[in-house]
């Protein structure tokens, strides 16, 4: 059972929509900055890179964030927090969708080639983009958003080890929740999926 363009397009619609409803449930995570949430709206994403593959997963995390900015605007003016969001969650479900549409499967290099990149990358945009955009659209020193990790964790004692020992943990926690909870799932939804094909290509 192949789906079609109509079909596709409706369960990509679908997942943002779960997507953008989980994407409101933030959580603050013990020993990390209150502003620093965390929320499980990559799951939708993941499913849909799992089972329509990477591309479709990528599309279900630009569309929840193009709606969000559309609907809640950003705290910092220009969706900075969006775009940070999109490339976390495209990273994160993309690299992974991937993988399992090339191999077939996942295995451990899969994960560890995928983490790695992850933290890698979200380490330089994080350093050189994100946090100091929103540092200059909010109006605050390096110093005085530096001493707010620093309440947290008194290894971020300048803005590198701030994103190093505070940003780059965040988001191996952050990896490490979406592919415990969202995988399971996926692989099990994408089983019947390739089931009810092969029954109709009998």
């Amino acid at each position: 059972m192949t789906l079609s363009k109509l079909q596709r397009t409706t369960t990509i619609g679908i997942l943002a929509a779960c997507s953008i409803i989980l994407y409101y449930f933030k959580f603050p995570v013990p020993f990390f900055p209150p502003f620093l949430t965390m929320d499980i709206s990559d799951i939708p994403a993941l499913i849909g890179a799992i089972t329509l593959g990477p591309v479709a997963g990528v599309a279900i995390q630009f569309l929840k964030n193009i709606i969000d900015y559309i609907t809640h605007g950003s705290y910092a003016g220009l969706p900075v927090g969006q775009m940070a969001n999109f490339c976390s969650g495209a990273l994160i479900v993309g690299l992974i969708g991937m993988f399992y549409h090339y191999q077939k499967k996942l295995n451990l290099w899969s994960f560890a080639i995928t983490i790695i990149v992850f933290l890698s990358t979200m380490y330089l945009l994080n350093y050189y983009f994100i946090l100091p955009s929103i540092m200059e659209l909010i109006g605050v020193t390096k110093e005085q958003y530096v001493g707010q990790f620093t309440q947290f964790n008194p290894l971020a004692t300048d803005f590198r080890t701030a994103v190093l020992y505070v940003i780059i943990p965040f988001n191996l926690l952050k990896i490490g929740m979406i592919y415990g909870m969202g995988l399971p799932f996926s692989f099990r939804l994408d089983k019947i999926l390739n089931s009810k094909r092969k029954r109709v290509h009998v």
